[in-house]
């Protein structure tokens, strides 16, 4: 949960310049890809670990 909480304070960083009715810069869009494909790896990688 704690790296959870640290992935989205990153994509909040990076998405610092998008607000309410402002088009979306290129760089934020794909920082914004970039931490949710980073996140599904690990989520994934996660679901493998056995559970003892």
């Amino acid at each position: 949960m704690i790296f959870l909480n640290l992935v989205l304070v990153g994509l909040r960083q990076g998405l610092k310049n998008c607000q309410v009715g402002e088009k979306w810069i290129f760089d934020d869009y794909s920082y914004l890809c970039k931490g949710l494909n980073l996140y599904k790896i690990l989520l994934d990688n996660f679901r493998k670990e056995p559970l003892n």
